[in-house]
């Protein structure tokens, strides 16, 4: 049964822990104590839907990320799970996912609704004490360490790794339940779609969303009953504006043997890049288009996920722009003083009117005189 492991030795005393992380029992006794009051924040916004995602501050965003390097990301991830995993044998990601269900005659979608917040810390007590293995003071301060006000916050380095591990005693048997009836199973974070290749009979169906049901429940979690979709290969799924879009799994459509991106997705793409290209000529500061620029290339991530020939084209228009604002300070300003003195202007606009004015414009700038010799 293809199920998460741990296969190194199991941590019993904070003692441990800390030589494991590299840092003092005390500093991460006073983070287990301090954690739920050192995040930042950090609202989004998605298809006009806010979600809430928290940034840790330091020390605490050090200690979460080498609990990610040297704990977390060390266990055995199965087959099913595809979000946010690291795992050079088996690459994970939204493109890995949809492939599970491509070509597939009947899709089945369905959404963890309020998926982080209904992680609660006592359920990542357990993943540490059941699935790792560590004592019961290793797996209360590191429960604490990964949680904000009780359950686990989103945006965090660690959560993403606790979401994929909470169901780690539920899950697996019912993926081996549902593959022994000829059906495929995968999990993006709080996105669960189930697949065949031939269309289910009621009472599978009805069986199939009650087992996924209590599998939730059994963790305090519960299923999005809007993102609830059965469909058959080919059919449509309506939106809010009462108008069809084509079925994906993780974005991707699964109509034939290989996922990738609907037409429609693939103009949305282009177009966010040219208008990164369109404001970026009008707007000097980096610090403004930065944000545009990292939407913009997660789209084109999506793209290059699908191996599709116009993602590193658009890669390389994104990345040209990128450059064109990371030109060295000094460079530019050379640059600039060149360009006055080739059209006869000075810095402040104005035509030198006499050799006296000229020679001043002319004079080196004070970084670049010479270090005296040892011989003046």
């Amino acid at each position: 049964m293809d199920a998460p492991t741990y296969p190194f030795k199991a941590i019993h005393s904070i003692q441990a822990l800390a030589l494991a992380l590299g840092e003092s029992e005390r500093l991460l006794e006073r983070l287990a104590i301090r954690a739920d009051r050192m995040y930042r924040h950090v609202p989004q916004e998605k298809k006009g839907k806010k979600r809430d995602t928290y940034d840790a501050h330091e020390p605490l965003k050090r200690i979460q990320r080498k609990l990610v390097d040297r704990v977390l990301s060390k266990a055995i991830f199965p087959a099913y799970l595809h979000g946010g995993i690291r795992d050079l044998q088996s690459p994970r990601s939204i493109h890995s996912n949809a492939t599970v269900h491509a070509g597939a005659r009947y899709v089945i979608l369905q959404d963890i609704r309020n998926f982080y917040p209904s992680i609660l810390k006592s359920q990542v007590d357990d993943v540490f004490r059941g699935l790792f293995g560590f004592g019961a003071s290793v797996a209360a301060l590191l429960s604490s360490i990964c949680t904000r006000d009780g359950s686990a916050p989103q945006g965090a380095s660690t959560s993403g790794y606790i979401a994929n591990l909470v169901f780690w005693d539920v899950e697996p048997k019912i993926v081996q339940n549902f593959l022994a009836l000829g059906f495929q199973y995968s999990r993006f974070a709080d996105d669960i779609t189930i697949s065949c290749s031939r269309e289910p009979s009621s009472n599978e169906l009805s069986g199939i969303v009650s087992t996924i049901t209590g599998m939730l429940a059994a963790k305090g979690c519960h299923q999005k009953r809007t993102k609830l979709h059965m469909r058959v290969r080919g059919q449509g799924i309506k939106t809010d504006d009462a108008t069809y879009q084509p079925l994906t799994v993780t974005g991707l459509s699964v109509f034939n043997s290989t996922p990738g991106l609907t037409k429609l997705e693939r103009k949305r793409i282009r177009s966010a890049v040219r208008e990164f290209e369109v404001v970026s000529e009008s707007m000097p500061d980096w610090a403004v288009l930065e944000p545009m620029y990292h939407r913009a290339m997660g789209r084109v991530g999506r793209l290059l996920a699908c191996g599709h020939p116009d993602g590193e084209v658009l890669k390389a228009r994104l990345n040209a722009v990128k450059r064109s604002f990371r030109t060295p300070l000094l460079e530019r300003y050379q640059q600039a003083i060149t360009e006055c003195l080739s059209t006869g202007v000075d810095a402040l606009g104005s035509v030198p009117s006499s050799p006296v004015q000229l020679a001043e414009q002319n004079s080196p700038l004070p970084w670049e005189h010479c270090r005296p010799s040892p011989t003046d």
